[in-house]
């Protein structure tokens, strides 16, 4: 809530016939069909897509890692990699009469990234093989039954009732086998994080009309959240001896409530405002927090062709999102407001201008800037592993600031068509006891993110059929993640660990200064496409021929620490997608 809004709306469903639209590629594939169930009273639409680019840019993802490992010809390094995602929509909609009307809709997807690292190398008279999996699984799961009614031709009302679930899931798995000529030992440790939230909710609003100049909006709704933050599975193995056990967060309960109401007015020909009101509770343990939000939009018309648009928004948030700075698989937790720590609210103002000529160019730049309060961070040493402290005891709780610049040109019609989009920007933290409270840069404060797309139509008329080839050009550039990296290591006093057979080593504890200091490479890339289309009677039928990442960017998905040949330690990058062509064919009836 204190971040963007995607607003998404699905289609309808086809009350008159059977429809749909069907893909295959190499990539993925995907189907939607939509039709009837009672016709013109009752109907359905369902969707659904698969990827499959993990299996098929396997042997480029596994070479791509190892490309500057000597020793990746005796199988070590990645052993493979990758990553895919499904989702599925289904909608039914049924028609009451012209003034009511029940839809129940719902989504399901999962996505989910794994790796798998091997490195074996001898020292003295001992042979070593050490394996590492890595998993990060998320996903959500969205229902709604939602009854629309008109009441009268000034005033709608939307009843609603929602469902949602999202789960986040990571964990590793590492063994080591040390072998001698006379005995072989086998040592292994195993770790997953499970963490979950669980919404039921319910909310009625309206749209009221009262004249031409008037566009008003209110309702109330209520939220009941349970949340599950974190729960813990602990695996440990060595030789004879294993240990299995599970810990972590008790569930969270929580109620949250909400009103709202706002109003689009115009004022003469040129001046639109947009004032309102959020109000929210949030009921959590023995604790109650209230929020009042006032929200105040304007947009000025210049002239026909260029408008001045600011904004003013407060906004509270009862969820908070916990990541890692560090090196390693990511992790991104999302945890609920306690008794013990507050919602974050900000304040972000916006301001702007538009410049639109005949609905063919489009060039607008706008400045925001946004304070928050309330943020939280990990503390120094603390991460999700390592601890059967819940994850309130290892945060700590700070500021935050947002700015920047955003420059959009967009040409709207004709045969080449496409934008560019950039936005320069900043985005620090300041706590008290972190980075001896000087401010430092958040995990995603990406300076500088830019998009260049291009769409070029050539097309082709044959007697009655029409025959088209759109070629399509995008590129993306983006600032890399800031991150903590060591500045040095030394040997920690009076702490030693020992191998499988007794011998005694000193501990190396690796030394942090300033926080999210470093930067991760930028990520960059170029995709190219083709699509001939074919109108051929009542079918709509399209190859398309695309190459994704063409210059082969290796791109980081997430840095970790390894050894070269010399055992040295070294830093590495994991990259998940390098050039990968794709032909697809669909078809829509």
């Amino acid at each position: 809530r204190v971040s963007s809004v995607l607003d998404i709306r699905m289609k309808e469903g086809n009350m008159k016939k059977l429809s749909g639209e069907a893909s295959i590629g190499l990539i993925s594939s995907k189907l939607t069909l939509e039709a009837p169930i009672i016709k013109d009273k009752t109907s359905f639409i369902i969707s659904g897509r698969r990827t499959y680019i993990d299996i098929l840019a396997q042997p480029f993802i596994k070479r791509s890692a190892n490309q500057n490992r000597s020793d990746s010809k005796d199988g070590n390094g990645v052993k493979y990699a990758g990553y895919f995602f499904y989702d599925l929509n289904a909608k039914i909609n049924h028609k009451f009469s012209d003034k009511s009307r029940l839809y129940l809709s719902t989504y399901m997807g999962n996505d989910k990234a794994y790796s798998s690292i091997r490195d074996s190398y001898s020292q003295d008279t001992i042979n070593f093989v050490e394996n590492s999996d890595n998993n990060l699984e998320w996903g959500n799961i969205t229902t709604a039954l939602r009854y629309n009614q008109i009441i009268s031709n000034k005033l709608f009302a939307n009843i609603t009732a929602t469902y949602s679930r999202y789960r986040f899931n990571i964990g590793f798995l590492s063994s080591s086998e040390a072998s001698t000529k006379n005995s072989i030992v086998n040592n292994s440790i195993g770790y997953t994080y499970l963490s979950g939230i669980y919404d039921w909710g319910g909310k009625i609003d309206f749209d009221f009309l009262p004249n031409p100049n008037h566009y008003v909006r209110f309702g109330i709704g209520e939220t009941y959240h349970t949340f599950t933050p974190g729960v813990n599975t602990f695996s440990l193995s060595s030789g004879s001896n294993s240990l299995d056990t599970t810990f972590g967060s008790t569930n969270i309960f929580a109620h949250e409530i909400s009103a709202f109401i706002e109003d689009d007015i115009k004022i003469g020909g040129r001046l639109k405002i947009n004032p309102g009101i959020h109000f929210s509770k949030f009921l959590v343990n023995d604790t109650t927090y209230n929020n009042l939000q006032p929200r105040l939009a304007v947009n000025f018309l210049i002239n026909e062709h260029l408008a001045l648009k600011g904004s003013f928004a407060r906004m509270a948030q009862y969820l908070h999102l916990l990541t890692n700075g560090t090196i390693g698989l990511p992790t991104d937790l999302w945890v609920p407001v306690t008794d013990s720590v507050p919602p974050i609210e900000a304040d972000q103002f916006a301001l702007g201008l538009a410049y639109n000529l005949n609905d063919k160019y489009e060039i607008s730049i706008e400045g925001y800037y946004k304070e928050m309060k309330n943020l939280i961070e990990y503390k120094d040493g603390a991460s999700f592993f390592g601890s059967s402290e819940n994850w309130d005891k290892k945060i700590e709780i700070g500021n935050g600031y947002a700015y920047g610049v955003e420059l959009f040109l967009q040409k709207k019609v004709g045969r080449t068509s496409g934008w560019i989009g950039y936005t320069l920007s900043w985005s620090t933290r300041q706590f008290d006891n972190l980075n001896f409270g000087k401010t430092f840069a958040y995990k995603y404060d990406r300076r500088h993110d830019l998009s260049i797309a291009l769409i070029h139509e050539v097309k082709k008329r044959v007697g009655k059929k029409k025959k088209r080839l759109d070629l399509g050009m995008t590129w993306v550039y983006g600032t890399g993640n800031s991150l903590s990296l060591p500045i040095s290591t030394y040997r920690a006093y009076d702490a030693y660990t020992y191998d499988p057979w007794g011998e005694k080593y000193i501990t190396e504890i690796d030394n942090y200064v300033d926080r999210n200091s470093f930067k991760e490479p930028s990520y960059h890339r170029m995709d190219l496409s083709a699509t001939f289309t074919n109108d051929a009677g009542k079918a709509h039928k399209s190859w398309n021929i695309s190459v994704y990442n063409l210059y082969n960017r290796n791109n980081p998905f997430y840095l970790y620490f390894d050894y070269n040949e010399e055992n040295v330690r070294v830093l590495k990058q994991l990259s998940l997608f390098p050039i990968i062509p794709s032909v697809s064919y669909s078809i829509k009836f």
